[in-house]
């Protein structure tokens, strides 16, 4: 990784973990939350180092997130009686957030937190899909 690109992409994570996206930063440290991450976006690597500090489960978006979604993000998504629901976090195209958004606000009531970062076949999303608070 060449200097630029490095002092980037930490630039990036330090406004993205908490100081620009809180949003981003509070479904991070909820018990219930797991992430997507695209790792051939610029700052994939670096939300990949946050998301393991936190320790979270992680998944890699791969070349078609709607067989990852089906196949694994949909079962994260179905809960019990007295269990809250999940929470996802990511880093991924802004396609394969497209489609991350569809599905996962179909499951249940989540409210969307994103940021789009780029324009054009580059562009990339920074998002949290987070359950609605029912008061």
């Amino acid at each position: 990784m060449d200097r630029r690109a490095f002092m980037m992409t930490g630039a990036w994570l330090s406004t993205a973990a908490g100081g620009v996206w809180p949003w981003l930063a509070e479904a991070a440290v909820r018990h219930d939350t797991f992430a997507v991450i695209d790792s051939t976006l610029a700052g994939g690597p670096a939300f990949a180092a946050y998301v393991a500090h936190m320790k979270l489960p992680v998944f890699e978006a791969g070349d078609d997130i709607g067989a990852l979604w089906y196949t694994t993000l949909a079962l994260r998504f179905g809960q019990t009686s007295g269990q809250s629901p999940a929470s996802l976090i990511g880093l991924t195209r802004a396609s394969d957030y497209f489609v991350l958004r569809e599905l996962a606000t179909r499951v249940g009531q989540l409210v969307e937190h994103s940021h789009e970062l780029g324009a054009g076949p580059v562009a990339h999303v920074a998002f949290a899909l987070t359950p609605r608070l029912i008061r």
